[in-house]
């Protein structure tokens, strides 16, 4: 065999050995990238459902909030309600005060007095009973 034989085998072996590890590469490759595609669309399915999840959330957030707000706005109805009442209430109270406290006062001083002027009279009677 001549050196161009020689050659060209060796070139032909050497091109058949970077065609397998080239081979081999590209495989190895190939089950790379498969694995990181296989890999994103778990994160991807993971991304979704967390996005879900997520909106699901933001409704129930949303109705706790829209529930918040309507019990504020039932409270400041209520305390519009007890300033408006509380108007009236400090109208009785001055009333009071000034005509009723002193009528129950007067009308007990009467009945204190009718009570002991009773039981003066009866006391009297009774007594001029006992003389006879």
């Amino acid at each position: 065999m001549d050196a161009q034989s020689v050659l060209f085998i060796a070139l032909a072996v050497a091109v058949v050995a970077l065609v397998v590890v080239l081979s081999l590469a590209l495989l190895s490759i190939r089950r790379n990238v498969d694995r990181i595609t296989q890999r994103v669309d778990e994160s991807l399915r993971q991304f979704e459902m967390t996005a879900e999840d997520v909106r699901k959330t933001n409704a129930a957030v949303r109705e706790i909030l829209s529930d918040v707000d309507r019990g504020v706005s039932n409270v400041k109805h209520f305390t519009e309600g007890v300033r408006a009442l509380r108007g009236s209430v400090d109208v009785v109270t001055k009333v009071f005060d000034h005509a009723v406290s002193p009528a129950l006062v007067s009308a007990a001083s009467v009945l204190v007095g009718i009570k002991a002027a009773t039981f003066h009279i009866l006391d009297r009677f009774v007594r001029k009973e006992e003389r006879k």
